[in-house]
């Protein structure tokens, strides 16, 4: 019997795999050569919609990069859906190892393809994927979890390119302690949903808090949170008269009071109340309804009343949800 000596073996292995990795290579090259010449799928509907935008001729070829350097079939893909248009520029960003990697022009174009192609203004209809879709003027908190503290920083998104986004410095002395470390970041949309982000601190300034993009976005929808019971003495002022009672429910979007007077619905009110580790909280409520038929509870002989927040809330609503973060996590002793 003939045999064949180990050396000669491994020789043949090594040039059967060196052949099937030429094979998967001219395949992948072949590919990619349909989709940089070949006709995809909807070109005539990504035609004649690009032609309704009037689109530069360097912004048409940044769109067509776009298409023909992701993985869609459909060409139109990315002027149907801002998610779609993100996961092809994310992809982008990624075959040139960064958006820095990229010219600043280039940068630029895609930024304002992003306008043009209204994915800035309806990000929010489909749910925000990076934090590239973030607007200027945005209320967001950042967060920092150092020695079972929470620190953190209310402020306002105030630049924002391809490569980089900030902040306004609105704690010099957090601000600098910040730097280099990594925080959670919360875009908080009122009645609707909070965005989290875990990012880089990059650079701080006298002026602003420069912050690392992320697409790795977490979204909480408000209305699926479970409220918080809680027992803050609450004073409210309702046709001149100051009410005594208690916040005994506590969510984003509104609260549960318990008063020793019926309040009709639909009546706004201001309401006073301590909220711990935060200060005290002065806001307009609407109430919503009495419940059991606006009947006093037995023990303690007040009414309970739903009431939601309305007005300029932005900022209470976000020391809100911090504190309902910092109460489950204690609950949860993490």
């Amino acid at each position: 019997m003939l045999s064949i000596p180990v050396e000669v073996l491994g020789w043949i292995f090594l040039i059967v795999t060196l052949f099937l990795i030429l094979v998967v290579l001219v395949e992948i090259s072949r590919n990619n050569r349909r989709r940089e010449i070949g006709k995809m799928f909807a070109t005539e509907e990504f035609d004649q919609k690009i032609q309704a935008l009037q689109l530069t001729s360097e912004e048409r070829q940044m769109l067509e990069r776009l298409v023909r350097q992701s993985s869609f079939s459909n060409k139109d893909s990315v002027l149907n859906s801002p998610i779609l248009f993100e996961e092809a520029v994310n992809f982008v960003y990624k075959l040139n190892h960064g958006a820095e990697n990229i010219s600043r022009h280039d940068q630029e174009i895609i930024s304002t393809l992003r306008k043009k192609l209204s994915h800035l203004e309806n990000a929010a209809l489909y749910s925000y994927t990076s934090t590239r879709q973030f607007a200027i003027g945005k209320n967001v908190s950042l967060v920092l979890q150092e020695n079972s503290k929470e620190l953190s920083v209310h402020t306002q998104i105030n630049q924002l390119d391809e490569v980089s986004w900030g902040v306004k410095n609105t704690n010099t002395f957090l601000a600098e302690y910040l730097s280099g470390k990594r925080v959670d970041v919360r875009l908080n949309i009122p009645g609707e949903a909070v965005y989290h982000a875990n990012v880089r601190v990059i650079q701080v300034t006298s002026d602003s808090i420069l912050l690392e993009h992320s697409t790795q976005l977490h979204k909480e929808q408000l209305r699926r949170w479970m409220r918080l019971a809680v027992n803050f003495p609450v004073k409210l002022e309702y046709k001149g008269k100051i009410i005594e009672g208690f916040l005994v429910d506590l969510s984003a979007g509104g609260i549960l009071l318990s008063l020793p007077n019926l309040i009709p619905e639909s009546a706004l009110v201001q309401i006073q109340f301590l909220l711990p580790g935060f200060g005290e909280e002065n806001l307009q409520v609407r109430i919503l309804r009495q419940l059991h038929g606006g009947t006093s509870d037995a023990e303690t002989g007040r009414i309970s009343h739903s009431a939601s927040f309305i007005g300029d809330f932005g900022e209470t609503q976000e020391r809100v949800l911090q504190y309902i973060f910092r109460e489950r996590r204690a609950q949860k002793g993490t």
